[in-house]
Order: structure tokens, then sequence, then C-alpha cells
């Protein structure tokens, strides 16, 4: 009983909000080492709560707007390198950053999304002092959220891709614990003694807890409602077993007529871009 009611939801509580680690990016990694040629500026800024927060800012020849780009939970701004260059040739300055307790920027935890929507609005910031034109968000996974929720917050955000996004955190919660109980070990369902309930609750108060935040206010697709015509693009992979496609589909209806929809056939978590390039 304490096993299960008391370590587990505490260490995954502490493991969602606390733990700062970067998850293996091979593909990225060894892109940037060895095929990453744009001239890129180091820059580093200050949000409004004061944390520090780093990135590159790639500049176009004669650009036509900027486009902010945002990585998922436990990645770097390198996940999202391989997007530049095509934007770069399109006339597109690029702002890649590290959200908060991610890469080299600061930060003391993770809020997927409430408090990250700050970075990105500082990245806004620092986007239109260095070309006051259009700036568009372009996230994956929580970088979707967070992009979402920040544009939703900001009518100078011209236009937003959000990729992979969950649409709460309660949900994407007790969705990760099922998938967490249907693990097999030896093709025994071992994790199927964790109970649905009250597990992802007690998850979710140590998130609280140990976050400082409350978990149910990360609403993202009352974000997406938000959108008030401005033209966005929310994308999904239909075999993505993390992210249910059908929150994209919600979103895109939520966020009007100038929203567009791509869902793919990839398997992948945030791989549209590499699985599905020619339709994205």
């Amino acid at each position: 009983m304490v096993f299960l009611f008391g370590i587990v939801p505490y260490t995954l509580g502490g493991i969602a909000t606390r733990r700062r680690f970067k998850l293996p990016d091979v593909e990225n990694a060894e892109y940037v080492k060895n095929s990453f040629t744009l001239p890129r500026e180091d820059v580093k800024f200050q949000t409004s709560d004061g944390v520090s927060i780093s990135g590159w800012w790639i500049p176009a020849a004669n650009p036509r707007g900027s486009v902010v780009m945002i990585h998922g939970l436990n990645r770097t701004r390198i996940e999202m390198a391989k997007k530049v260059e095509p934007l770069h040739a399109w006339g597109f300055n690029c702002l890649l950053i590290d959200l908060r307790h991610h890469g080299d920027s600061g930060g003391d935890g993770t809020t997927f999304g409430l408090k990250e929507r700050l970075d990105a609005r500082a990245a806004v910031d620092l986007a239109l002092a260095k070309f006051p034109g259009p700036v568009v968000l372009w996230g994956v996974s929580m970088g979707g959220a967070t992009a979402t929720l920040a544009t939703a917050d900001d009518p100078r955000v011209a236009g937003l891709i959000a990729d992979s996004s969950y649409d709460s955190v309660p949900n994407t919660v007790r969705h990760h614990l099922r998938l967490f109980r249907g693990f097999k070990l030896y093709g025994i369902p071992a994790l199927k003694l964790v109970p649905q309930w009250p597990t992802s609750d007690l998850v979710l108060f140590w998130i609280k807890q140990r976050g400082a935040f409350n978990p149910s206010d990360v609403d993202v697709t009352a974000a997406a409602a938000k959108m008030n015509g401005r033209p966005s693009l929310f994308v999904a992979n239909r075999g993505d077993a993390r992210i249910p496609f059908a929150i994209t589909e919600t979103m895109n209806r939520l966020a009007g007529a100038r929203s567009q929809m791509l869902i793919t056939e990839s398997k992948s978590h945030g791989g549209a871009w590499r699985d599905a390039r020619e339709p994205y």
C-alpha cells in the first residue's frame, strides 16, 4: 500500500516536475554537429518572472517574419534544428529556445506550459526587437502546448503551429498511467498492480505539491479556442500512443475558420516533420 499509493505517485510527480534531464536525441545532435551550418547567434534573455532563457537567433537575409521554435519535454532546442533550413530559405528568422528547466536555461521546475508560456512571450519580445515583422510560434509536444497557451495570451503572435500537443495535464496523466499499467515485463503485465484510481489523482496531487502549480490550470484546449481568427496549424500522428489524435481534431475545430489540421499515419510522437514531410 505504501509503495502503490505513496512511493509511486510521489516519484512520478517528482519526475514530471523536478527531475532535470534530457532524453537522448542522437539524430538531431548529429545533425547540429555535422550539418547545421547556418550562422547563429547565442542569445540569453529574461522572462517576466526572472528566469534566464538561452537560445539561438538565426537571421534571414531579407526577412518576412520570425518563427519562435519550442521543443518538447526533456528535450532541448536541437529538437527543432532540422526545421530551420527550409524556414530560413523561405525568408524567416528563427529563434530556437531552451525552455525553463531544460538545456542551458534556468528555472527549477517544469509546469507543462503554464509558466513556460512566459518563456515564449519573452522570446516574442526578443524576436520583435530583432525584427518588427510578424511572429509565429511553432512547438512540438509540450512545446506545442506552450505555444498554444502563449498565443492565446499574446495578440502580437501572428500564427501558431502546434504539433502533437496534449489537451490538459490531468487528462495526460490519466492517459499515460493507462499506458504505464499496460507495460509488459517478459510478456507479463506486471504493472497492472498499480490501479488507475486513486493513483492518477495522487500523481496529480504530487505534481501540484512538488511543482508548485495547479495542473488543472493547464488547459490547452481552452487556449486553442482563443485564436480569434489567427492562422493556425494543428498536427498529430494517428499512430501516436501517447497523444490521441482526437485532441488535435478538437483544437482545430475550436480554433476557427483559419485553422488547418494535419493528421499523419506516423506511429511516432512528435515525428511528423520527419515521417510525413511532404504534407507537413
